[in-house]
This record gives C-alpha cells, sequence and structure tokens, in this order.
C-alpha cells in the first residue's frame, strides 16, 4: 500500500470539478444522445447490432490509450497539459459528431461512419485528459482522506450526471435538435476543466533525467504504432472468423461470461504459486505487465472490471429497455427520468460510503453496494410498470453511488509506486473501459434473443440475458474483493 503525501494541497471540490463534467459529457452522450442518433442512421431492425458496435469500436481506443498517456506523462514529469490538449480534441470530437448528426442523419450508413469518426475523436481526447489526471488522487491526497476525497468526486459525478439527465429531460420537451446537446456538453466539460485547471496546482515532479525530451515522444509514437498494429490485427481475425464462421458474433457473445471467469481462475493458480506478490519491487515501476504481479493490483483490476462489464451490459440498452419492456412512448424522456432516480440515490450514498470506508474499510462497504446492484439489475426485469422500475432504479443507484465513493479510494491503495502513479491508474482505468468491447456482442446478443423470443413466445428475452449476465458480473465482483489483500 503506498502513502499519500502528510497532507492535503487542494480543495476535493476543486480536485474532482473535471469529473463532474466528464460525467455530464458520458451520460448525455451515451445513454441519449448516441442510442438516438444511431437509429437515425441505421433503423429499428439493426439497433442494438449498430450501437453497440459504436460503442465497442470507441472501447478499442479507450483501452489502448490510459497506459501509453499515463506512461508518457510519468516520463515527461507533467499531469495538467494532458488536461488542456485532451479537452481540446474530445470538443473536436463532439463538432463532428453534432454535425453528422445533424446534416448526415438521412445519409444511412455513410452519415454513421462519420459519426464513428467524430467519436474516435472524443473517446481520443478524453482519454488523454483523464489518463494523468487520475493520477493527482495518489498524489495529492493522504491515505487517510482518500475515502473523504472519493466520496466527493463520486457526489460530483452523481451531480453531473443529474444535471444531464435533467436537462435531457428538459431539451425532450422542448423538441430542441441534438445539436444543441452536442454544444452544452462542449461548454460544461470546459467549464469544469478550467475550474480544476485554475485551483489544482502542478505535483512537483520530475522529468525521466536519463532521456531528452524527444525521446520519450519517439517512445510513444513507437510504442502507438505497435498497439494499433496489434488492435488491427485482432480485428482483421474477428471480421475474416465472423464471415467464414456462422454465428460468430453470437458464439462471442455467449463466451463472454466463460472468458471473465477463466480470467479469474488464472488469477487464483498465479496467487497459489506464489508468483503474485504482496511486496512491490523495482521491476513494477520498469515494466507495464509487470504491475499485475502485484496482488492488490491484480485484483483491484479484476473486480472492478467485472463490476464494470455489468454496468456496460445494460447501459447502452436502457433507453430500449423503456422503449420495448415498459412500453414507453418517449424512451428518451424517461430513460432521462430513470436515470434521474439512479442518480438522487447515487448522491445520497456517494458521500457517506466515502466516509465510512475511511472508518470501516473499504470491502464492507462494496460488499453492501455490489449487492444491492445485482438484485437492482434482475429486479428490473420483473418490474410491473414504469413506477416500479423507477423505485427499482433509484435502490440501484444507491448501490452504485457508495461504489464509485469507494471505488477511487480502493485503486488508489492498490498502486504499487508513486513513481508511477499515472501509468498505473490509466492501466487500471482500463478495466473500466474494456468491459466496453462487451457492448457489440452484447447488442448482438440482445437482438438475437429479443427475435427468438418472439420465435418461441418469450418475449424480451435478449433482456433476460444482458440484464443476468450483469447480475452475476456483480455478484462475482463482490465476491472477489476479499481477495485484495493490505487493504480494509
Amino acid at each position: 500500500m503506498t502513502a499519500g503525501p502528510a497532507a492535503p494541497r487542494v480543495s476535493p471540490w476543486a480536485l474532482s470539478s473535471f469529473w463532474a463534467g466528464s460525467a455530464f459529457h458520458w451520460l448525455l452522450l451515451l445513454l441519449i444522445l448516441m442510442p438516438a442518433d444511431v437509429v437515425r442512421f441505421v433503423g429499428e431492425q439493426q439497433k442494438g447490432t449498430y450501437l453497440g458496435l459504436l460503442v465497442g469500436v470507441g472501447a478499442v481506443l479507450a483501452l489502448v490509450m490510459p497506459p501509453l498517456i499515463g506512461t508518457l506523462s510519468d516520463r515527461l514529469g507533467l499531469r495538467l497539459p494532458f488536461l488542456r490538449w485532451g479537452v481540446a480534441i474530445n470538443v473536436a470530437g463532439l463538432a463532428v459528431m453534432g454535425l453528422a448528426s445533424v446534416l448526415l442523419a438521412g445519409a444511412g450508413l455513410a452519415g454513421f461512419w462519420v459519426y464513428v469518426l467524430g467519436y474516435l475523436l472524443v473517446q481520443l481526447g478524453n482519454n488523454v485528459a483523464t489518463s494523468p489526471y487520475s493520477a493527482l488522487i495518489p498524489e495529492l491526497v493522504p491515505h487517510d482522506l482518500r475515502g473523504r476525497y472519493s466520496g466527493v468526486m463520486g457526489q460530483l459525478q452523481a451531480l453531473g450526471q443529474l444535471f444531464g439527465a435533467l436537462l435531457a429531460f428538459g431539451l425532450g420537451q422542448l423538441g430542441l435538435p441534438p445539436a444543441v446537446s452536442y454544444v452544452l456538453i462542449a461548454v460544461v466539460l470546459v467549464g469544469s476543466a478550467v475550474v480544476t485547471l485554475s485551483k489544482v496546482p502542478e505535483p512537483p515532479l520530475k522529468a525521466q533525467p536519463e532521456t531528452r525530451p524527444g525521446d520519450h515522444w519517439r517512445w510513444f509514437g513507437g510504442a502507438l504504432v505497435r498497439i494499433v498494429g496489434v488492435v488491427l490485427l485482432l480485428g482483421a481475425a474477428y471480421l475474416l472468423l465472423a464471415r467464414i464462421i456462422p454465428g460468430f458474433s453470437l458464439i462471442m457473445a455467449f463466451s463472454l461470461p466463460l472468458l471473465v471467469v477463466a480470467a479469474v481462475v488464472v488469477a487464483l493458480v498465479l496467487e497459489r504459486r506464489g508468483v503474485v506478490s504482496t511486496t512491490p519491487s523495482p521491476l513494477l515501476t520498469t515494466r507495464l505487465m509487470s504491475v499485475f504481479l502485484y496482488q492488490p493490483f491484480l485484483w483491484v483490476f479484476i473486480t472492478r472490471m467485472l463490476f464494470s462489464l455489468g454496468q456496460y451490459s445494460v447501459q447502452p440498452f436502457l433507453q430500449f429497455y423503456n422503449a420495448d419492456v415498459l412500453g414507453q412512448k418517449h424512451p428518451g424522456t424517461a430513460t432521462s427520468i430513470m436515470l434521474a432516480c439512479i442518480i438522487v440515490g447515487s448522491i445520497v450514498s456517494a458521500i457517506v460510503g466515502g466516509r465510512l470506508s475511511d472508518r470501516v474499510g473499504r470491502k464492507p462497504v462494496i460488499y453492501v453496494a455490489g449487492s444491492v446492484m445485482a438484485v437492482a439489475a434482475i429486479s428490473l426485469l420483473f418490474a410491473p410498470n414504469f413506477v416500479a422500475a423507477l423505485i427499482i432504479a433509484l435502490a440501484f443507484g444507491l448501490g452504485y453511488g457508495a461504489f464509485v465513493s469507494v471505488d477511487w479510494a480502493l485503486g488508489s491503495d492498490a498502486m504499487p509506486s508513486p513513481a508511477t502513479y499515472a501509468r498505473d491508474m490509466g492501466l487500471w482505468h482500463v478495466a473500466f473501459v474494456a468491459p466496453q468491447l462487451s457492448s457489440a456482442p452484447q447488442g448482438f446478443l440482445l437482438d438475437w434473443g429479443n427475435a427468438r423470443g418472439l420465435a418461441t413466445g418469450a418475449p424480451h428475452l435478449g433482456y433476460f440475458i444482458v440484464f443476468g449476465i450483469a447480475a452475476a458480473c456483480f455478484v462475482l465482483g463482490v465476491l472477489l474483493v476479499r481477495n485484495i489483500r493490505g487493504v480494509r
């Protein structure tokens, strides 16, 4: 366990301001704008498949960028300049998405691919901004206050999401075009970044002295080229197998739980054989993947991945759930109301959960929070009406807020070395974004299950499958948190 500085050096509200803007950004984009825009581009029949594809393609970028940007930030000894440039790229991507949704909505797949390009720019910019920014909590906050700071961050994220949900509801009632939402997202994102940049000092870091500044950028370019090559190779292999093997996407969707279980089994075997250790070593600061040999980080990564997988099994399709299962005539508005209930619950529990974790430990809070989330995910499938679903959503929010309030504190506690905070926090962030890759097969699985359910007299079968996967991931994550050693 790494220790923070002797005293906090910045207000928790200023430190987490950009997280509020980012939460507002992603709620409106992922849950309101993108589902509606995809339907306009490709129609109702393939909405799940193409929305899953869009989210999955963006997740590839979010998967490879955080460790690279984090390592570059550690090498240069800088944090805040990445936030400035990342926000600029993010806003440029929002402009492309907004223009495509307005000017190319009737262009079919041609407009959709321009929209994808804008989304890739959004993902690139957001990851450039947030990877070094994530390192500020363990660098500036003492260990015994991380729960409080993490709770403030969770509360601000929830407030940003609530603002987004209420704004989406208001814009829907006014009938304003989607372009207005994209402009407002950019304004809020820039405003929150300005607060953080003006109130948070640059940490006193030192660039690595053994190389010249230009060498860092050459290293970054070479690493990025190699990783992009691997991603393109794997993508080509996926497309080839999908073309020659009937139902390959469906096989991938059903095999996803098995792959997760296999990863857990491998981690258990490595720990049993003594390959991983609770003692940091110099190797952890020199080789990227060796950080997984540090036992606390390994299990924090796996449990974070499971909770995120549960979240992304449901989140991209929540608007479709309101339309298909609950029969709401205005699914976008209904989704905004449901999200508001989730967020209100999370605001209530976020600050309490963070402070409580400083006293009783991180694990007990996660045990309760994850269990509540699992029960709520299953209960949504049996909600008799929209009002009942809103009550269940409120309960889910109570669990989610408590989890988020402890999540960053737990991750900060598990970092092996202060010398590589940005790299390791970026790598840990992969556990949050990598499950977005499941959206493509999950979207295919949703469409397949619903079609098969209509043919066999079991309507909404696809929703039962993906919501069930979400609940199973939450339960497994709760069970495995106990394996994290050195953290209460």
